[in-house]
């Protein structure tokens, strides 16, 4: 059985950067241009893209950037043209030879500090995507034992944040921890479609490790042990549409490691 039919692909592309420094600016831009063939119902996709971004040293220890950019996805042979049964998710999976390619407009903004004992980020993005693809189950039996997923797509808007704090007050010890969010939206839908499949649940990550290789141990050179935890939150942001997803509830892992 064949999950997807053979094809030929033909991806070429060309691009130019340019970085200017100014004092504490450095500002810097791109732009790209991308041309795919595909030669299963003789598709093919075109892409002009490009950024620019600043980067503001405001201090030995504090920056700021600020990054606009346009983004291209051409969609890749499993949305097109799957069809049966995929192993690795145990989906019946039918693709969508009329898939339009994915653009998008995306804002990042982030803040750096770091000190001899503490180091701090926090990034915030927004992303709009036309044309999102996605997978959505379908009512439909294609073959038995195994619920059946067609490749779709609509326009998305995602939202999120992810900030980090390490404190290493001694040397050998640090308390590592992050936080991350994501609001993954699709626009002009039903409510029961209103969120997107696949969306991460809010999750706080944190680590304290202690590192061996500071004592001037050569046998154990790079040595550490290490107490983690990772935290994920309830995920009531789903895709609802005919028990694609289901709501998650709230877990947490412990761990302890050593290498």
């Amino acid at each position: 059985e064949s999950l997807i039919p053979e094809y030929r692909l033909l991806d070429v592309g060309a691009y130019a950067t340019v970085s200017k420094s100014l004092d504490r600016l450095t500002l810097n831009g791109g732009l790209r241009y991308d041309h795919r063939h595909l030669n299963y119902h003789s598709r093919n996709f075109n892409g002009v893209t490009g950024s620019i971004g600043a980067v503001w040293n405001a201090s030995e220890h504090l920056n700021a950037r600020l990054n606009v950019a346009r983004g291209f996805r051409a969609p890749n042979m499993s949305e097109l043209g799957s069809y049966g049964v995929h192993e690795g998710t145990q989906h019946f999976e039918i693709g969508n030879p009329d898939l339009k390619p994915e653009y998008s407009w995306q804002a990042d903004l982030g803040v750096d500090f770091t000190s001899k004992y503490v180091s701090a980020q926090v990034a915030l993005f927004a992303n709009r995507i036309e044309n999102y693809i996605f997978a959505q189950r379908i009512d439909r039996v294609e073959e038995e034992g195994y619920r059946t997923y067609e490749y779709t797509q609509g326009d998305a808007r995602l939202l999120g944040f992810e900030t980090g704090v390490d404190f290493h007050t001694i040397h050998s010890l640090h308390f590592q921890n992050t936080f991350s969010f994501v609001d993954a939206q699709q626009l002009h839908a039903d409510a029961d479609a209103k969120y997107l499949p696949m969306t991460p649940a809010p999750r706080w990550t944190s680590e304290l490790k202690y590192e061996l290789s500071h004592h001037g141990h050569k046998t154990l050179n790079n040595a550490y042990v290490a107490l983690g935890l990772e935290c994920n939150l309830a995920q009531d942001h789903y895709y609802k549409v005919d028990d694609t997803e289901t709501r998650t509830p709230s877990y947490t892992l412990l761990s302890l490691s050593a290498g």
